[in-house]
């Protein structure tokens, strides 16, 4: 007597037992499928949000500067300048605040006094960047070098741009620039 194709296959779970069993897999599937897709939103989540720039270290929310911004576009400097004030208080170790604040100043309408304290106040703010504190010392370098005339300030920032950053560009340029205007200096002195 042959054996059919159908007797052949038929060696797997028989009734409820092949119900139990299919229904055990689908539960077990649907779980990793959720976890992955719970996986997948929060690692997207991180991405999107750092993309858009409204994700910060420190898990703290993000100061919301919008209100002073708008003071500052429609020409409202003074009530532009004691918002910020006000959020720099309330929020002191704010770097985005603070960089925000330091460019209005910086601009027109600012007053760049105000620029460099709130620069170097970002440069004391605990566990800074690297590369944040170089760019507070290169927006220092140009205030000191332009609008507030100060060319003693520029040359202590230049120095500790060469001291803190000596293996980068950064520091390595300001060393050069250094020595430049001291040989400036030296020659203005003997031709006197």
């Amino acid at each position: 007597m042959p054996v059919r194709v159908r007797d052949r296959l038929d060696h797997g779970y028989r009734g409820t037992t092949r119900f139990g069993v299919a229904l055990g897999l689908a539960v077990l599937l649907a779980a990793v499928a959720i976890l992955a897709i719970l996986f997948a939103q929060r690692a997207g989540s991180g991405v999107v949000l750092t993309f858009l720039g409204a994700n910060n270290r420190s898990g703290a929310p993000r100061v919301i500067t919008s209100h002073a911004e708008s003071l500052a576009a429609r020409g409202r400097y003074d009530e532009a300048t004691a918002e910020f004030a006000a959020l720099r208080a309330a929020f002191p170790h704010d770097i985005p605040l603070r960089r925000t604040e330091a460019e209005f100043q910086a601009g027109v309408g600012g007053n760049p006094q105000i620029a460099a304290q709130v620069l170097n106040e970002l440069r004391r703010v605990p566990n800074l960047p690297g590369p944040v504190e170089r760019y507070a010392t290169h927006r220092l370098l140009d205030l000191y070098l332009g609008v507030l005339a100060d060319p003693g300030r520029a040359m202590v920032e230049l120095r500790r741009m060469a001291d803190r950053f000596p293996d980068t560009p950064d520091g390595q340029g300001a060393l050069a620039e250094l020595r430049r205007r001291r040989e400036h200096l030296a020659q203005d002195h003997t031709q006197t």
